[in-house]
């Protein structure tokens, strides 16, 4: 893991790596630093209970969404979460020995049926989506996620275009997938749903999006001189700085892993 009170990496390229086949966030013009902390994005997370084969028409379950409202300025302002009904399932996605195992049974352990949690249709939670993402009159939304198959933002491109505005350079690929998939915040109060928490299971689609939040609040928000609030980490982790604790933790010959306390 990076030094978090020295977020920007010791090696910035000049290139941008293609990191997915989403469209990038370079089509953002921001006028100066401030229209950039202003700007408001939404990330956006999708759980499903497996994939299923090529012939069908649906081909995945979702099983729950989350989605977060964020800015540099404001740290997250709003989030959305629901457990999605996957209605009347095929049969053979139980049994079917040409299946793998559901995704849940390795993830987020929602069950497939009988889920009392799982109320809302998928035309509900689009609904309820687009009604949470309506944006004030004149405001443009920008969609980013980690993993997606719909004409989305790579959330991976927005970090890389926020350094970019204020470094005229980007960090490496790798640097930001790695910040991105850091488990600092894993078990931060408020960040997983409720039924996750409780159940003590990481894998949460809420928990996605604000962990997104907290990295490129951790990350850029002093580039950019906004002071971080509770909105921007979690209460118990927003007082980050030079006298953070860290601790070496040995996981094998030649290999090491620094955890911060």
């Amino acid at each position: 893991m990076c030094n978090l009170a020295h977020p920007v990496p010791a090696c910035l390229t000049t290139k941008m790596p293609s990191i997915t086949s989403l469209p990038d966030a370079s089509a953002m013009s921001w006028k100066n630093d401030q229209a950039v902390v202003a700007d408001i994005f939404c990330f956006l997370n999708i759980y499903s209970h497996g994939k299923l084969p090529s012939h069908c028409d649906q081909r995945f379950l979702p099983c729950e969404i989350g989605c977060v409202k964020y800015s540099l300025q404001d740290g997250i302002m709003a989030d959305f979460h629901h457990f999605i009904d996957p209605g009347l399932l095929i049969t053979f996605f139980f049994f079917s020995p040409a299946l793998p195992p559901p995704l849940g049974d390795a993830t987020h352990k929602i069950p497939i049926s009988g889920f009392h949690l799982s109320r809302t249709s998928y035309a509900v939670v689009l609904r309820e989506l687009l009604e949470f993402v309506q944006p004030a009159r004149g405001v443009r939304l920008q969609f980013y996620c980690r993993v997606c198959h719909l004409e989305l933002l790579a959330v991976e491109n927005l970090v890389l275009e926020l350094y970019r505005k204020k470094y005229q350079k980007e960090p490496s690929k790798t640097w930001v997938c790695r910040e991105l998939d850091t488990v600092l915040w894993d078990f931060s109060s408020n960040t997983r749903c409720k039924w996750h928490e409780e159940n003590d299971i990481l894998c949460c689609a809420l928990a996605s999006c604000k962990k997104i939040a907290y990295c490129i609040s951790k990350s850029l928000a002093s580039v950019y001189g906004v002071s971080l609030t509770a909105a921007h980490l979690p209460l118990q982790d927003s007082d980050y700085g030079e006298s953070t604790n860290t601790k070496m933790v040995i996981l094998d010959t030649g290999r090491f892993q620094v955890r911060f306390l």
